[in-house]
């Protein structure tokens, strides 16, 4: 069995090499283009309107899926924005407290009160570095965290609106279906009632045999005028006609000028 596998593909690869060494392959790839064409338009049209409502039923899986995301990332922007806001308070509470330290040690005082504590004020002066690098470290943090939660709840609006489009363009799709479908059976029950199958074979044979019999009387009709000439009856139908023509054409003119009649020199 892989024996004749093998060979199989040997006699492909082969195949494939003399095409392109023969540059019939763009050929090739033309053709097959063409029958994937064909069998496109081949496909009824009922046939592909089942296919589009399977692949607008799998609509709805994703978005379930992006709605779980969506809701997740609402809890975790929820909590950020917590997280920013307590931080914020730290921060202003911190701020407050190394306000009033540098107040005091201005002012000179011995002692500083923090947390109800009475300390020296050398001691503070000897950790105040300290704690307004940690004051400037911690307000950079804050304005990370807030530069994060602005970003992820301007994702999350973005989301939000994706989620929205693909719902509505999937109601959209579902009635855009309905409606072909309904269109699709108004022209099948259309065709149906024009292709009745009618026998009119019988008809077209009095039509032919009519048309044959007309021939025939036109024809003898044709020869016996030429086997005795013009016919008088005709001829005389002719000099009538004509006269009537002249008579009228004389009488058009004497209404035109006036009804003077044209005499004749002498």
């Amino acid at each position: 069995m892989c024996k004749k596998l093998g060979v199989t593909a040997l006699v492909v690869v082969a195949a494939m090499f003399v095409l392109h060494k023969l540059d019939l392959d763009s050929y090739l790839k033309v053709w097959l283009k063409r029958s994937h064409a064909d069998i496109q338009k081949s496909i009824p049209p009922e046939a592909k309107i089942e296919r589009l409502r399977d692949e607008i039923a799998k609509l709805g899986p994703e978005e379930g899926k992006a709605r779980r995301t969506i809701a997740a990332e609402m809890v975790a922007v929820t909590k950020l924005r917590n997280q920013v806001a307590d931080s914020k308070a730290n921060l202003e509470k911190r701020e407050a407290n190394l306000k009033a330290l540098r107040t005091d040690l201005d002012n000179g005082v011995a002692f500083v009160t923090v947390d109800g504590k009475k300390i020296p004020s050398e001691k503070i002066k000897d950790g105040i570095t300290r704690q307004w690098e940690s004051f400037k470290a911690a307000k950079e943090s804050v304005k990370s965290q807030e530069d994060l939660l602005k970003s992820r709840e301007e994702a999350l609006e973005v989301a939000k609106a994706k989620l929205e489009t693909m719902q509505d363009k999937r109601r959209e799709m579902e009635a855009k279906v309905d409606k072909m479908e309904l269109e699709l059976r108004k022209l099948r029950l259309a065709q149906t009632q024009h292709n009745i199958a009618i026998d009119d074979t019988q008809m077209a044979t009095v039509l032919r045999l009519a048309d044959e019999i007309g021939d025939q009387i036109d024809v003898a009709k044709t020869e016996l005028n030429l086997e005795k000439g013009a016919s008088t009856d005709t001829a005389v139908e002719e000099a009538l006609a004509r006269k009537a023509k002249t008579d009228q054409a004389l009488k058009e003119m004497d209404d035109f000028f006036g009804g003077a009649k044209v005499t004749k020199k002498e």
